[in-house]
């Protein structure tokens, strides 16, 4: 390739901010083309080809040729380049494009385009400005964000119109979404498991991050609603109204909504099946029949004398007059029509047989009803918002940081305020389980009777590489199996200075503290390594936080703890651009989705690898930046190509860059020791990008309890001197 064509590429920016060898090395690799006028470069909707154009000389036009006539876009001059979507996205070619005059260009191979921005990542990042802000590429995100916006200002979110912008995403997540002939059933699960049971016959929801005070207690006004995979505040206030309490910032708020559109979008599909009257009818007569059978069964309509005695000593529950509640749906499961003759029921409206698979799995009891429901509801939602925009609920959280200093009070008989210097406390953010089943001997003792009861009862899978993940895996089943051992769990905890604090004041988050010298030389998981049994610590383990309400989270925990602070582990799960369920994450930095603001995080290193990988035998540990996203459906495949490619993200989560802005800004202030360590570790929960590996399927025991625990152990390992 001659220098000329060097000269002229190197003009061209991002190519300007290529080194010359980099320049040279691209024009060898690249063909120089020259083009009559009228020739097509790129044929509309080719699938196949993937080449970037660099216009040399000449000048070509953009033509749309599904407009009758064709409809020239716009038009190219020399001195830029064309084609990055596809290479970039993989997308079909959107345009036609047509040399106007004699022209020539570099064409650029798809796959070299690709390396380049791996290699250069200067590169990447002037090239990764325009195709932002120059070609709007995320202009869906920032018009659903600023509708979300503008819903909160006023106080009202018309669901009808954030349901066409949520579309105009094109949510991974939801690949049907726009799909008016087919139903999404892996989004419609995942939707209906995180918004409340009684979905299908609420019409208003008040949104609200703090309590009125008239509703100070709530659980002694209204019936608790459950939502079954997200945990929520939610209560009736009369039929066909529920308030939920939402937690920090907009990320809650905006996963409601979201999950909310979902319902929404793919219930009306559901709605149009059974447009027709004689359809409607045997919808009526269909969920007629189910309620009909569970008279029959002996089950009693709710707020009936009949549905039996109140428990001794307790405060009566506030009881809804609508026709079901939440609880009815338990008590029925036994007493409801057998799958043959649920069958029949769905069958006659028109399902077929997976179909009726999937409303069996999503409504057990009374797909029937529920689809009445959505037929008669029509998804007419109406969403109050009542929220604190100025300071974002940090009131609640400075409570919750109140109740876990009490509590560690009363543990080790100190304020945490007067803590002495030498008291290391150590905070994890994890799960209500991982962490405290490692360092509980209850395991160790009852490990072969958990055992031996998984033997006898035929549960027992080969192939565990760690024999205490098998363990753990049936400790839940063992328990309910043996429900006075549970008695023992709880007596060997508090033996062990582990103390749970259920109460979370709406923060959806729930604490251990965990005396850590009390716990050593108790026999706790084998694969913990104890290389030193502190004198004075605090391990302060919090469940998951949600979104932005990290931030402000580990804010109050830090201002409560202060200087005593010698760790910071975060221990999560996120989707994977790379690798496989089960593999790990080891971020280096975190790049928020908002605003493409960049956080470098100092790396684990390669001792941590080391020991991941000895640990998780055929699994790998990835490293690199880590994308934090508003929101779980807030995720698109190009979104995520964009960040996969430009940003050199390996995967994505929800909270990791709030939980690291705490920290820096206490490390700032002097409230936290410049030598405190930080370790953020995930384990993969899903791939985003690939098909059937979507948080709306399940991950299995064997996929998900061995990562979970390899980390936990990493982490437990480095608070008892592993390293």
């Amino acid at each position: 390739m001659d220098e000329r064509t060097v000269d002229r590429i190197s003009a061209i920016i991002p190519f300007s901010y290529l080194r010359s060898e980099e320049l040279r090395s691209l024009a060898a690799a690249s063909e120089r083309r020259a083009f009559e006028p009228g020739e097509v470069l790129i044929r509309q909707g080719d699938t196949l080809s993937r080449e970037v154009f660099v216009l040399l000389e000449g000048s070509v036009e953009s033509v749309d040729t599904t407009r009758i006539p064709p409809f020239r876009m716009n038009v190219i001059e020399a001195g830029s380049y064309f084609g990055e979507r596809s290479s970039l996205l993989g997308h079909p070619r959107l345009l036609e494009m047509r040399a106007l005059e004699a022209s020539t260009c570099l064409v650029i191979p798809g796959e070299r385009f690709l390396r380049l921005l791996a290699e250069s990542r200067s590169f990447a990042q002037a090239f990764g400005v325009k195709l932002r802000e120059g070609l709007g590429l995320f202009e869906a995100f920032d018009r659903f964000n600023a509708e979300i916006l503008r819903s909160v200002a006023v106080g009202n979110i018309d669901i009808r119109r954030l349901v066409e912008h949520y579309k105009a995403i094109d949510p991974a997540l939801h690949p049907l979404a726009s799909d008016g002939s087919r139903i999404d059933w892996g989004a419609l699960a995942y939707a209906v498991r995180r918004l409340p049971e009684n979905l299908t016959r609420t019409f208003v929801f008040l949104l609200t991050d703090n309590l009125p005070t008239v509703y100070a207690s709530p659980e002694r006004l209204f019936p608790f609603v459950p939502t079954e995979a997200r945990h929520r505040f939610v209560y009736e206030m009369m039929c066909g109204k529920d308030m939920v309490l939402i937690r920090d910032g907009l990320s809650d708020l905006v996963d409601f909504v979201t999950c909310l559109c979902i319902f929404a979008v793919e219930a009306r599909k559901i709605r149009y099946r059974l447009n027709h009257p004689d359809l409607i009818l045997a919808a009526a007569e269909s969920a007629a029949s189910v309620h009909a059978g569970r008279d029959h069964a002996g089950i009693a309509p709710a707020g009936s004398a009949l549905a039996g005695p109140a428990r001794e000593g307790a405060r009566p529950a506030a009881r809804s007059g609508c026709g079901r509640r939440a609880s009815d749906q338990v008590g029925a499961e036994d007493a409801c029509a057998d799958d043959e003759d649920l069958d029949e029921l769905l069958g006659r409206l028109t399902f077929g047989e997976e179909e009726r698979r999937e409303l069996r799995r999503l409504w057990p009891v009374d797909a029937p009803a529920r689809i009445r429901d959505i037929v008669f509801h029509r998804q007419a939602f109406s969403i109050d918002v009542r929220k604190q925009t100025n300071n974002y609920n940090s009131r609640l959280a400075e409570l919750w940081a109140s109740q876990v200093g009490g509590a560690a009070e009363a543990l080790l008989g100190a304020r945490p305020s007067d803590f002495p210097d030498e008291l290391e406390v150590h905070i994890v953010s994890s799960n209500t389980h991982s962490v405290s089943n490692c360092l509980n001997p209850f395991f160790v003792r009852r490990k072969d009777d958990i055992l031996a009861w998984a033997e006898r009862e035929g549960l027992r899978e080969p192939l565990w590489d760690n024999p205490f993940d098998e363990i753990y895996n049936f400790s839940r089943r063992y328990l309910g199996a043996f429900p006075e051992r549970r008695a023992e769990l709880a007596a060997t905890e508090q033996e062990c200075g582990i103390v749970r604090l259920p109460e979370t004041v709406t923060t959806g988050i729930q604490v251990q503290l965990i005396d850590a010298p009390r716990v050593c030389g108790r026999g706790f998981d084998p694969a913990v390594s104890s290389h030193r049994c502190p004198e004075s610590a605090l391990i302060v383990n919090i469940d998951y936080a949600f979104g932005e309400q990290a931030e402000e989270i580990m804010r109050s925990l830090l201002l409560l703890f202060g200087r005593n602070v010698r760790s910071v582990n975060v221990l999560g799960k996120a989707g994977s651009l790379v690798g496989s369920r089960g593999d790990l994450l080891l971020p280096t930095a975190f790049v928020e989705q908002a605003n493409d603001a960049f956080q470098p995080l100092p790396g684990e290193g390669g001792r941590t690898v080391a020991r991941l990988e000895a640990a998780l035998p055929g699994r790998a540990v990835h490293a690199g930046p880590l994308l934090t996203v508003g929101g779980t459906l807030l995720q698109n495949r190009d979104m995520l190509q964009f960040y996969r490619r430009i940003w050199g993200c390996i995967g994505l989560e929800m909270e990791g860059i709030w939980y690291l802005r705490a920290l820096l800004e206490a490390e700032e202030l002097g409230v936290l020791r410049p030598s405190s360590r930080r370790r953020f570790l995930y384990y993969v929960s899903d791939l985003p990008l690939s098909a059937g590996q979507s948080l709306s399927e399940r991950m299995g025991p064997r996929e998900g309890i061995p990562p979970l625990y390899a980390i936990t152990r990493e982490v437990l390992s480095g608070l008892f001197g592993a390293d």
